[in-house]
């Protein structure tokens, strides 16, 4: 569990909210009417949603590394959105009536794949700021986290010296509450 964010973290964290903002609020116009509002955040809370499953079940499920995660679930929610994109383009039955560049101009393909982006990078966003960092899971993965035979858990900084960073007595917690 480590809090300490250096300069390039900093700068990752920064770019990918600036993409949040830019491939949703701004080159897709997403706040000019409330029709827009509604469809930015049907494909970006979509697109986060699946981008965060996909995340929790390839690493936590399936132990795979970080960036084998990544690719999964960022081909995955875009291959998604494109199928239910097709769909519904064929559904309207545009498919062989209108030519391949008016489709994607009347239908706003470019706006929905720009707001599923813009999910994407929001999903990274909280895995990179929160969840990487934060997670008990992260810590017990780590081989830093230890208990001894009173029950106290600690992480330890270095797993060789096992210099405690944080202490959590548990028993101490039931002592204080039973002598009250």
């Amino acid at each position: 569990m480590n809090n300490v964010y250096s300069v390039k973290d900093k700068l990752t964290l920064f770019l990918l909210a600036a993409g949040v903002f830019c491939f949703g609020l701004i080159l897709p116009d997403s706040l000019s009417t409330h029709v827009k509002m509604v469809h930015y955040a049907a494909h970006f809370g979509m697109s986060f949603l699946l981008a965060l499953c996909f995340y929790m079940i390839c690493t936590i499920r399936l132990k795979i590394s970080k960036t084998i995660s990544y690719t999964i679930l960022v081909t995955a929610t875009l291959l998604i959105g494109i199928l239910y994109k097709y769909w519904e383009i064929a559904t309207e039955g545009m498919i062989g009536n209108y030519s391949f560049h008016v489709i994607i101009d009347r239908t706003g393909s470019m706006t929905s794949m720009s707001q599923n982006v813009s999910g994407l990078l929001g999903a990274m966003l909280l895995i990179e700021g929160l969840l990487d960092r934060n997670l008990a899971y992260t810590a017990i993965k780590s081989g830093k986290l230890h208990v001894n035979d009173r029950g106290d858990m600690h992480v330890a900084a270095h797993i060789q010296n096992k210099i405690p960073v944080k202490t959590i007595s548990t028993a101490n917690h039931f002592s204080v509450l039973t002598e009250n």
